[in-house]
């Protein structure tokens, strides 16, 4: 890299020395017309038309850099950066060899093709002329040094090795060290005029650091001689003396000072001894430190260090904040910072406090509160409206009775409330619905509107039994139930929830275990053609047969799966099985994957479905995947751009599920697809109800017309697949009319089978 365009000189230094290129204009305009003259000359003594034209190149690039100079005075470099410099010199280097150039091509044109001794002497003789120039006004650019020298170089060496004469060559090679000791002048130059700039700037770094520390210093600091006479004063230290800035101090005694703050009403003058004999302390050793309280207020700490030449160091700082610090950590120790409430422990206390006040026998409540959907209001109206909402709910429990509520937050979006006088438990109906009716409802934050629901669980205890922590446990146990249910934001806790959340903890491990152990199997539905009654593909499910549960549905163990995070074990699992069994099948038919929200968000899954693919040799065309409207809603940017990356794979991409969301059509449009699957709604009544099937018919007709299959759902009986072999279109049917799911063995049984329709269901479609 170029002396010039390294990034690790100050960039002010940069613009320093190419603001130097752009200087000093006359210069240009003498060399432009020493260059126009001599071309002149060498025309009148020649009459070659060619140095008109050289006269005029030199004329137009003058003018040119003339106008980028121009250019460079009007632009704002007040704070530049390496890459302005960098293409600011690039601009002066292309004008500076754009003239090399010509002089060195009218040097080449004189010596090799006009053969004239004057043109040959005059045009090297401005040539050199101008060389001086590169080190005079170009040595702040090692670049522009060593272009300009290599541009004005070349032609003329070219011309004089061309000419043939042994006497021009002697001349041409005569001038290599000419020019290799023009360059080392101008890197000797720069490098001394950059040295000298950069020791002055340490200099003034220097002093500048020091002054910047000494007058930033948080603490006052004052420096006596040996006589006690102030040598030195920062500027905290004339603030907290308030002495007027720009006051002489130096050489002052520290009588002279105390005296000025005194009038100035740092303290009363009947202090001023006090504060005299304590400073005197310190200056002699006595004391290191103390602390002193003036008259408004302020808290002052005084130390004093002892200097080796008998003078004295006395530096003391405001502490007042450092007061108020404490006292606000005891505060920020008992209450949560964000919403004012008493935290955990703080909370702890008051309950405690509490029930030692209350009398045994009366009834206790413990709720645990959190928001419904709060992670999506952080996530789409940003953490500031989130905690936003936050405050104003615990505004609104602070507002109430503080004799019926004592409110915290434990941190998120939990918040424990102590209900001191439960009552019983239809008593505690009430006391519930006042307080979520508090809490829920809408809240304005910022420029946002937000409907807020609440879930809560509770806990009740005699005051006699009453234990935080479990019944905190309890609460949290209720709080998931409530959660859980419909119709119901709030739930008491019973010992069954305890039960069904041990044997759902036990049902978890019971699936790692599983997925480890690969007890999982696979079961594959049969996709038939609804023209040949053919199998074209098979839907691959998994299957869990507990070994002591019996079997396990799909529908309780994939979503422990997901929340757990091990769904991916299982698509793993899945893909990598219906992979070799597909290719077992001997490429006849296809089968389709299922995959997840969680599954779509993880960035290896194009990699997990390579793999199986690869492992199995399973060609592309014969997997599918299957993707609902669930998992794409979660965040369908990054959806869109993994089906597309298995789409581009050829990789079939199926919608299952379509029509049960609120935005279904759209993904038509937006999704890389291939197909869609009808949801069974479609198909349940369309045997008795005219517009199901028109609805249905309708969709399938939009499908195809965006170039996608159509796989219909749940089709069980004879009379639904006429009609959608019929009257719909679909071109797939899937359903335990053509098939429940089997194992692989019983598929390869069927491939080449075509399912039987019945004469009544076929006349059903004809009508």
């Amino acid at each position: 890299m170029a002396w010039g365009r390294r990034t690790d000189i100050p960039a002010d230094i940069r613009l320093s020395f190419v603001r130097s290129l752009y200087g000093n204009r006359a210069t240009l305009w003498f060399g432009m017309l020493a260059h126009v003259v001599a071309c002149a000359a060498i025309y009148l003594k020649t009459g070659n038309d060619a140095f008109i034209v050289f006269a005029v190149i030199f004329t137009f690039i003058a003018l040119a850099r003339l106008f980028d100079m121009g250019r460079f005075d009007r632009a704002l470099l007040s704070s530049p950066s390496h890459v302005q410099i960098n293409r600011w010199e690039f601009r002066y280097l292309i004008g500076a060899a754009a003239v090399c150039t010509a002089l060195g091509m009218m040097c080449f044109y004189s010596t090799y093709v006009v053969r004239d001794s004057f043109a040959e002497l005059a045009s090297l003789s401005i040539l050199l002329a101008s060389v001086v120039s590169i080190v005079g006004r170009n040595y702040a650019s090692r670049s522009a040094v060593i272009v300009m020298s290599v541009c004005s170089l070349v032609p003329v060496l070219a011309g004089f090795v061309l000419a043939g004469s042994a006497f021009h060559m002697i001349i041409g090679f005569l001038l290599i060290p000419y020019f290799l000791s023009n360059i080392q002048m101008a890197n000797g130059l720069r490098e001394f005029l950059f040295a000298a700039v950069m020791r002055r700037r340490e200099l003034a770094v220097v002093a500048g650091r020091f002054d910047a520390a000494l007058n930033n210093m948080p603490q006052g600091l004052i420096m006596f001689d040996g006589e006690g006479k102030l040598v030195v004063v920062n500027n905290e230290a004339v603030s907290l003396l308030k002495i007027s800035p720009g006051t002489d101090l130096a050489g002052r005694s520290l009588q002279t000072v105390l005296r000025y703050s005194s009038l100035h009403g740092l303290f009363p003058r009947s202090k001023l001894k006090n504060i005299r004999r304590l400073i005197d302390d310190l200056l002699s050793g006595r004391r290191e430190r103390d602390l002193f309280q003036f008259s408004d207020g302020r808290y002052i700490e005084f130390s004093c260090n002892q200097r080796q030449d008998a003078g004295a160091v006395l530096i003391f700082e405001d502490v007042t904040h450092r007061v108020e610090a404490e006292a606000q950590i005891q505060h920020m120790a008992r209450y949560d910072g964000l919403t004012g409430l008493p935290n955990r422990v703080h909370f702890e206390s008051l309950v405690k406090s509490l029930i030692a006040r209350r009398a045994h026998g009366r009834r206790m409540a413990l709720v645990v509160l959190d928001i419904n959907d709060f992670k999506h209001v952080n996530d789409t109206l940003g953490h500031h409206v989130g905690d936003q909402l936050l405050r104003k709910l615990a505004e609104r429990l602070a507002e109430m009775d503080p004799m019926r509520f004592i409110p915290s937050r434990f941190g998120g979006d939990e918040f424990v409330i102590f209900v001191p006088d439960a009552g019983s438990e239809i008593q505690i109906d009430s006391v519930m619905d006042h307080l979520l009716s508090a809490v829920s409802g809408t809240y304005q934050l910022s420029d946002h509107s937000v409907e807020v629901d609440v879930n809560a669980g509770v806990a009740l205890a005699p005051a006699a039994q009453f234990d935080l922590q479990s019944l905190h446990i309890m609460a949290d146990l209720a709080l998931y139930e409530a959660k859980g249910s419909e119709g119901r934001n709030w739930a008491m806790f019973e010992e069954a929830m305890d039960i069904r959340y041990r044997s759902r903890q036990r049902l978890k491990n019971d699936l790692r275990g599983a997925i480890a152990s690969g007890s999982l199997k696979v079961v594959y539905q049969p996709i038939v053609s609804a023209q040949s009654l053919r199998i074209v593909s098979c839907e691959a499910l998994s299957r869990w047969d507990h070994p002591h549960l019996g079997p396990i549905s799909p529908a309780d163990y994939i979503p422990l799966a997901e929340e757990m995070g091990i769904i991916t074990e299982i698509t793993r699992f899945m893909l990598e099985k219906a992979c070799i069994d597909c290719r077992d099948w001997g490429g006849r038919i296809g089968v389709s994957v299922n995959l997840s929200a969680i599954d779509l968000k993880n960035s290896d899954i194009t990699d997990i479905i390579a793999v199986a693919l690869r492992n199995s040799g399973l060609p592309t065309n014969l997997l599918e995947v299957e993707v609902t409207e669930s998992a794409i809603i979660s965040d369908r940017n990054k959806t869109s751009i993994v089906l597309q990356q298995l789409k581009n794979a050829g990789i079939n991409v199926a919608l299952d599920d379509f029509g049960t969301g609120y935005s279904s059509l759209s993904y038509l449009n937006t999704l890389p697809l291939t197909k869609v699957k009808m949801d069974r709604s479609f198909v349940c009544d369309i045997t008795e109800d005219r517009r199901s099937l028109m609805l249905l018919r309708g969709v399938t007709q939009l499908s195809h017309e965006m170039g996608l299959g159509v796989t219909v759902e749940g089709v069980e009986t004879q009379e639904q697949l006429a009609l959608i072999r019929g009257a719909a279109g679909a071109d797939l049917v899937q359903g335990y009319l053509l098939g429940a799911p089997m194992p692989a063995q019983a598929i390869s049984a069927l491939i080449d089978k075509s399912f039987p329709l019945k004469q009544s269901a076929q006349r059903q479609a004809a009508l």
